[in-house]
């Protein structure tokens, strides 16, 4: 295969789902590996799932406290205060409300992977979530999203998950900073997308609520991350692409 980057318009033609799906998922947990990706990859997904009236829980993984290293108006601490407040307003948004965040705060770019050495006791913290959460249905992000910390949160869920539990994968960076080999094979998932348009504003509100990710308020950081317009405008489409894994077939 030639190495090309992906682009949103490759996953047009694949199956669009009906809102009514997600009542399928169950209950469900929303793993984030940043504080926004909830909101990125998976806001129509949550504000359908409480649409109609289905208990959903998130995890953020990292503090997300990289993307403005050397802010001085805002040091680490002060950093990790604000993404986090970031998510409970956008999740406030979207129905979901603060006691059903969780966040386990590994530094960011240093959520456990299989190579780690605290991969196995990050497996066991995740189980206990897990079986007190009891989610049908686990979103995480695509298995090869070229970020070291969404790649992990895959091997997490996958190590830590029970039989009865599903994995649907959602993709954030695949569009911009992915190659073709990254892409999914046809043998890994069935590819699906979402129909979300009931709820796009809603999402699109949760989106902007990560104002330190969305706008220039962090502004003493040459250096600090910004999602740019254009990767914006992946997520303000009408539905959503999703993986569900074959390995639970």
């Amino acid at each position: 295969m030639e190495n090309r980057k992906i682009n949103l318009t490759d996953f047009e033609q694949i199956p669009l789902a009906p809102e009514e799906s997600v009542k399928a998922f169950g209950n469900s947990l929303i793993v984030a590996p940043h504080p926004d990706d909830e909101s990125l990859g998976c806001g129509g997904a949550i504000a359908l799932l409480k649409k109609f009236d289905l208990k959903v829980s998130i995890l953020i993984l990292s503090d997300g406290t990289l993307s403005h290293p050397n802010s001085i108006k805002f040091p680490k601490k002060k950093l990790l205060d604000l993404r986090e407040n970031e998510i409970v307003e956008a999740a406030e948004i979207l129905g979901i409300e603060k006691e059903n965040i969780t966040f386990f705060r590994y530094p960011d770019r240093n959520v456990p992977n299989r190579n780690s050495e605290n991969f196995g006791y990050a497996v066991e913290r995740l189980k206990m979530l897990l079986d007190a959460e009891k989610p049908r249905t686990i979103f995480v992000p695509w298995r090869r999203d070229p970020h070291p910390d969404h790649r992990a949160a895959f091997q997490l869920i996958d190590a830590a998950k029970n039989e009865k539990q599903q994995i649907i994968e959602y993709p954030i960076w695949l569009y911009e900073l992915a190659e073709s080999e990254d892409a999914p094979l046809e043998n890994e998932v069935e590819a699906f997308r979402l129909d979300i348009n009931s709820v796009v504003e809603i999402k699109q509100n949760a989106i902007r609520a990560h104002k330190s990710q969305t706008t220039d308020m962090i502004d003493d950081d040459a250096d600090g991350f910004r999602l740019s317009e254009e990767v914006l405008q992946n997520f303000a489409v009408s539905f959503e692409i999703y993986f569900r894994s074959k390995t639970n077939e």
